[in-house]
């Protein structure tokens, strides 16, 4: 019984402090999702690249850190060029409550980015981490 209590304890002051990291991080951004459709004519030979569907762009407000300043970011970036590894370099990483796939763009400020990389916490703490990486060199 007491493992229970102490866990309802943890999970509330664990959710406080997220909701704190809410109030005082969130910045408005946008997203927009690819999805695959089902092709109209049966004929076997599906056009590549005609098949997909973009959303319009959806705003929301969460928050959003440049890696340079993430502790945990050069930590694991310092770990992986030890052990021989190689970097990853991601622009920001965004905590959100919505679950997104690889490649969503998405819009913050003037940068146009996607998720490249994809943490799910969601059962554990109701959140997702995404690494997102700069794509200012495509169009759109």
């Amino acid at each position: 019984m007491g493992g229970d209590l102490m866990d309802a304890v943890a999970k509330r002051t664990f959710n406080t402090a997220l909701n704190r990291l809410y109030r005082i991080f969130k910045v408005e951004l946008a997203y927009k999702t690819t999805q695959e459709v089902e092709s109209s004519s049966d004929d076997g030979f599906g056009d590549i690249g005609n098949n997909y569907v973009e959303s319009d762009w959806v705003t929301v407000c969460e928050p959003i850190i440049p890696t340079g300043t993430s502790a945990s970011s050069s930590l694991g970036n310092t770990l992986n060029m030890l052990s021989g590894g190689s970097v990853e370099s991601f622009s920001y990483e965004w905590i959100s409550k919505i679950d997104l796939p690889l490649k969503t763009r998405v819009k913050y400020k003037d940068k146009q980015l996607s998720i490249a990389k994809k943490s799910d916490y969601s059962d554990i703490a109701g959140f997702f981490v995404y690494q997102l990486q700069d794509r200012s060199d495509h169009n759109g």
